[in-house]
């Protein structure tokens, strides 16, 4: 079955050191969604998954036009490796969820390095 992704609005504060993700969820009840912390195999890279299902309000018989999306949905927002699952604080309200991750130990910033195509 094919997922769909979910928009949010991401934002680092850079004077709390916390970072914001709200996500906007209409209609998704707290029962049709699962939010889980996992590390990528491949990367190591320490995520948060959120995922649910958006089921149709209005009956799908007849004629109208829907612009909203239903189905299975699906989206991963990398973390701090250091984030804790009781780290986060989560809110979900008038089909908003909002999480809020400490932002850890800022990392040295370093220059981009050009990578060849041979």
């Amino acid at each position: 079955m094919r997922r769909y992704g979910i928009r949010a609005d991401i934002h680092y504060n850079t004077e709390e050191n916390v970072i914001i993700a709200v996500f906007e969820l209409p209609g998704v009840k707290r029962n049709d969604l699962r939010i889980t912390m996992s590390m990528c195999p491949f990367t190591r890279v320490r995520q948060i998954n959120i995922a649910g299902i958006s089921r149709p309000v209005l009956p799908s018989q007849g004629h109208g036009v829907r612009e909203r999306k239903y189905g299975q949905f699906m989206r991963t927002l990398a973390v701090p490796p250091e984030t804790k699952p009781k780290d986060v604080q989560i809110t979900l309200e008038d089909g908003v969820l909002t999480l809020k991750i400490p932002g850890g130990t800022p990392a040295e910033a370093e220059e981009p390095q050009e990578l060849a195509i041979p």
